[in-house]
């Protein structure tokens, strides 16, 4: 069993998601997410990243995880998401320039609070 959390950024569909949200709920582990919600509400087209924030034991050892993705309306949809060690290593990684550009779109999508004067 892993003692850290993985640095890979993995690239995930509605497909993935709608999956892995659904096997989450059949462990009772945790999602953001309900799988008839993701199906109604993001793009079809709709590619995203999942990326591992803690490692979680029980009832089974998952990572939970940072989802950011294209909802149907443009918008960007993040959540969190617990997914098994094995069903985050299947997924395929983003880097380099996929990396770049993925990040620059999720960045120009977040509203962003302006900060005071002071």
């Amino acid at each position: 069993m892993p003692e850290k959390v993985p640095k890979a950024i993995k690239r995930v569909n509605k497909q993935d998601l709608v999956g892995l949200s659904s096997k989450s709920e059949r462990l009772n582990l945790g999602r953001g997410r309900e799988p008839g919600w993701l199906d109604q509400q993001l793009a079809d087209d709709a590619t995203g990243s999942l990326r591992a924030i803690l490692l979680e034991h029980p009832p089974k050892p998952c990572y939970r995880c940072l989802v950011l993705i294209k909802r149907a309306d443009q918008e960007v949809e993040h959540f969190l998401l617990d997914v098994l060690l094995e069903d985050f290593d299947r997924l395929e990684d983003i880097a380099g320039e996929a990396l770049l550009t993925f990040t620059r779109w999720a960045l120009s999508r977040i509203p962003l609070s302006p900060l005071p004067a002071e």
